[in-house]
């Protein structure tokens, strides 16, 4: 089942039934403490460097251009509005680079892909009913199912959820939050690419706010970061 909170069950299966580290007792010399690195910020100038060094190359390999770029899944439902067109455009255009987004999977098809992995494993793919945009199946405790993700005024909620979200991986970041049942995404490329994997690193270190403004990052390297801004 997934979760609204820690306490509040939304969602169900159709299938019913550190204590605080102890002070050191002395602390280092200013000296000494002058000489020890900072390690969260030397990891950062790591991730950094790697980026600028190794994202600039193939880049053919990470854009999504063409029919791609600018199509949407046919099945797809009449648009309310403009800005309507556009929140579904991006966000498919940010699940082509997620490698969890399994286009037009059907109920059948994304459940026996999901029958054997952990619980909380999910994967989002194209609904089946013409009114509704995406699903996401997930693995749960009962076994695989499948939550219409749903889209109004301008806002995505899981079907029977009033909790709603302005973007489809805002949703899915508070769903795979700790309190809640969905763990890792059901990724099409496994091992997941060491490219992605660092942006996904990239995004969850600085923030998706910082992609604009970190120095050394060239154009196509903040194009690859704003391609999937999201930690997931």
């Amino acid at each position: 089942m997934v979760r609204d909170n820690c306490n509040k069950v939304v969602v169900q299966s159709p299938k019913q039934s550190h204590a605080a580290e102890p002070q050191s007792p002395s602390e280092p010399s200013e000296e000494h403490r002058e000489q020890i690195p900072n390690r969260a910020e030397s990891r950062e100038l790591d991730l950094l460097h790697w980026v600028k060094n190794n994202c600039e190359e193939d880049a053919e390999l990470w854009e999504v251009t063409g029919a791609d770029s600018d199509g949407l899944p046919t099945h797809l439902r009449p648009f309310t509005s403009e800005a309507e067109y556009k929140l579904v455009k991006s966000t498919y255009q940010q699940l082509l680079q997620s490698d969890y987004y399994w286009g037009s999977l059907t109920m059948e098809e994304a459940h026996g892909k999901l029958k054997n992995a952990p619980a909380g494993t999910f994967l989002i793919r194209d609904s089946g009913q013409p009114d509704v945009f995406f699903t996401l199946s997930y693995q749960s405790d009962d076994g695989p199912t499948s939550i219409r993700i749903q889209l109004n005024k301008l806002h995505f909620n899981l079907f029977g959820s009033q909790r709603t979200f302005p973007s489809l991986f805002a949703l899915l970041t508070y769903y795979t939050s700790s309190c809640c049942k969905l763990t890792v995404p059901f990724r099409i490329h496994r091992p997941e690419g060491l490219k992605q994997m660092c942006r996904r690193a990239f995004v969850g270190m600085f923030g998706a706010d910082r992609i604009s403004t970190l120095p050394g990052l060239n154009k196509q390297v903040r194009s690859y970061l704003w391609a999937y801004p999201h930690p997931i």
